[in-house]
């Protein structure tokens, strides 16, 4: 699988970079999913088995509804770390609506249209572009597609972490 990594339009592999919480949602997607050319979807997930023996998990997932004609990401469940970082990220609320393309050459638009595009999941770990309301340095995102009928992809099951700067009290330590 090729991924998106940071700033570039370079692929690589990405499996080595994922932090802990970031590997074992991938590892969670791949377990679900139902073999031969066709994604997982909403069906397969089931939150309660993904948290079992990781707990904090899900406090940085969030889901992302794909809407088509035209083409938009709404916002569908938005993970309390993921909330109490970024002022933007808020059920019912779409992407375009919070991110300028025009600012910035990659953005979360571009990227989910991408993996719609593709089938592929994206990988992402660099400095935040949105505002956040806290001090985050660095993020992790891994964003992979869930498809109710197996293709046509209809939702984006993320996780972000977070490394946060020492002006947040919170230190460097590690992004779960």
């Amino acid at each position: 699988m090729a991924f998106a990594y940071d700033d570039t339009d370079a692929r690589r592999d990405f499996e080595a970079d994922l932090g802990p919480l970031e590997a074992r949602l991938f590892r969670y997607w791949r377990s679900i999913h139902p073999g031969g050319d066709r994604l997982p979807g909403r069906q397969h997930f089931d939150p309660v088995e993904l948290a079992a023996g990781y707990p904090r998990l899900l406090q940085h997932v969030w889901l992302v509804d794909v809407e088509r004609q035209p083409l938009r990401f709404r916002l569908r469940l938005v993970g309390s770390s993921v909330y109490m970082t970024s002022p933007f990220a808020r059920t019912g609320r779409y992407v375009d609506e919070f991110i300028d393309p025009a600012s910035r050459t990659e953005t979360l638009q571009t990227s989910f249209t991408r993996l719609v595009e593709t089938g592929q999941p994206e990988f992402r770990r660099g400095r935040p572009r949105v505002p956040s309301s806290r001090n985050a340095r660095e993020l992790a995102r891994l964003s992979l597609p869930l498809a109710t009928d197996g293709s046509a992809i209809d939702m984006i099951l993320n996780i972000t972490t977070y490394v946060w700067s020492a002006a947040d009290g919170l230190g460097a330590g590690p992004r779960a």
